[in-house]
């Protein structure tokens, strides 16, 4: 086996490079890469970009970060590995109250940080008045804007102590919400929901989650981390349902190149990779795998404007670049996977929701000649400006330039509005239109057009305080009309996430989101293909 080191070395000088079409000197192969199962309970996951951190309050929500929350870190709940629907996990039980705007938790007895000492209600309280005050710049505070006077404290209105959850005992949690959410145990799933450790954060500050410093209550322990090499988590000694993690360690190797990942893969270095890191171009050949995947398409492309930079603070800039777009001619030609032309935001499947009709955009106005489209250095989305720089060119007569940059650089540019156009990719974090749609309830970490809208805001705040879900998906669907009518955004495309796994990899469930938690997943030594 190649060291990491090596592997890394060969990876640079270009010596590892291996065509698709390698395996053809020998006998054909139902699976694209090495299939014998490993010697030991170690999984190697092709994970994407460097994470930005591994707190949960800093991170941007990417992939890669997600897998590491949910190693690291439980919450009430914990998604099931194939429906994502909620199962008990740090909570035993659940009820609501007053039509759905209370709930409360019943903690499990015996759970513990890795350093031993018990995880209670009052983690919760503490963790989400952390993540929710505006000093800690949580990019992911909007999701919890659920919880009573959560979006007062996160704009500095209100101190965290007014948040509407508290703990009546270390094993009651009560919760308050806004309005009715009767979807909150869904939401509680998600990483920004789960606790992070008061003890380990008042000792070392900033730097708690590097090794030696992070305290965690997952299924996993931080062991290691080599910025730009490998994250490496270990079982936890403590945690609660240990006897039931069957891998002893795992490793995420933060590759964002499609080439590289697909070699690692072939020669047995990686077992698995994250969606949508694999090349575009040779997605039709690994389609005939058996080790080929692809999760439901609950990801939308966007085009993002820069709503407060000259002259895309016009809604008729914007409305002309996006009726300039060839939405089936992208998606079929040049992307090559599983991906759908997009006229809405909220992709379909959301039982219950229909998306609004096709807008009315603002009226057309010549967008300026020179510009600049802004994308990370990862497929598609360099094939999405180029294919964009081209059309623009060729159909208004405009010539903009493409910047590429590694994507947590990217991510910091939108998120504090320096750019005029960019390509831009959300995957919904629970089944619910809001997913989608309170990424524009005003100036939120997330709002990177920087689209400001009253009515928009009136629309989401009416849904919030309707108990009916006939009536609540109604007024979503308005919102949702508006967002596209204003051009504030353009949706290209829907899409899944394509990736490999090796055929003895079991517990990494096929879903709708992409999510696999780490302690479902295990090696089957007897599997012979």
């Amino acid at each position: 086996m190649l060291t990491l080191w090596n592997r890394r070395d060969l990876l640079r000088s270009g010596l590892l490079i291996a065509p698709l079409w390698a395996g053809c000197s020998r006998a054909p192969s139902p699976y694209f890469g090495k299939t014998a199962p490993p010697a030991h309970d170690r999984v190697r996951i092709g994970n994407a970009a460097e994470p930005r951190s591994l707190d949960p309050h800093k991170v941007e929500g990417a992939l890669g970060e997600l897998n590491l929350c949910m190693a690291l870190f439980e919450g009430l709940t914990e998604y099931h590995p194939r429906t994502l629907s909620p199962l008990p996990a740090l909570a035993v039980r659940w009820r609501s109250e007053d039509n759905a705007r209370v709930w409360i938790f019943s903690l499990r007895p015996g759970a513990r940080w890795s350093d031993a000492l018990p995880c209670t209600a009052a983690d919760f309280v503490y963790s989400w008045r952390r993540a929710l005050d505006p000093h800690t710049g949580c990019p992911y505070a909007n999701v919890l804007y659920y919880l009573k006077n959560a979006r007062a404290i996160n704009e500095d209105k209100l101190p965290p102590d007014t948040l509407g959850v508290s703990a009546p005992d270390p094993l009651t949690l009560r919760v308050e919400m806004e309005g009715p959410t009767a979807f909150f145990p869904l939401l509680s799933s998600f990483f920004v929901y789960r606790p992070v450790p008061a003890q380990a954060i008042a000792r070392h500050g900033e730097s708690w989650s590097r090794p030696g410093n992070m305290i965690t209550n997952g299924a996993f322990v931080l062991a290691a981390h080599r910025p730009y090499d490998e994250i490496r988590v270990v079982r936890s000694e403590t945690y609660w349902d240990r006897s039931r993690v069957r891998l002893a360690e795992a490793s995420f190797l933060p590759i964002v190149d499609g080439s590289q990942n697909i070699n690692l893969y072939q020669a047995g270095e990686l077992d698995v990779t994250v969606g949508g890191v694999l090349p575009r171009p040779l997605l039709p050949a690994l389609r005939q795998y058996r080790d080929y995947h692809t999760d439901g398409r609950f990801i939308t492309y966007y085009l993002s404007f820069n709503c407060s930079r000259k002259p895309f603070d016009r809604p008729g800039v914007r409305t002309t670049l996006s009726k300039a777009v060839e939405r089936e001619e992208l998606a079929l030609r040049y992307l090559k996977g599983d991906a759908v032309p997009a006229l809405t935001f909220v992709p379909p499947g959301i039982p219950g929701y229909r998306g609004p009709a096709p807008p009315h955009p603002a009226g057309k106005i010549n967008p300026p000649e020179r510009f600049v489209i802004h994308s990370a250095n990862r497929e598609p989305d360099r094939t999405v400006a180029a294919v964009l720089q081209s059309v623009w060119k060729r159909r208004l007569g405009v010539a903009p330039a493409v910047s590429t940059e590694e994507l947590q650089t990217f991510l910091a540019r939108i998120r504090r509005h320096d750019y005029d156009v960019a390509v831009s990719r959300w995957g919904g974090d629970y089944l619910d239109p809001t997913t989608f749609l309170d990424l524009y309830d005003g100036p939120t970490p997330k709002n990177y057009p920087n689209w400001l809208d009253p009515f928009y805001q009136l629309l989401l705040a009416r849904a919030r305080r309707e108990g009916d879900p006939t009536r609540r998906y109604r007024l979503l669907a308005q919102a949702e009309e508006r967002l596209l009518s204003e051009a504030a955004i353009a949706p290209l495309f829907h899409t899944g996430l394509e990736y490999l796994q090796k055929p003895w990899l079991v517990g990494w469930e096929p879903n709708l989101q992409d999510l696999h938690p780490l302690k479902y997943v295990a090696i089957n030594r007897r599997w012979r293909g």
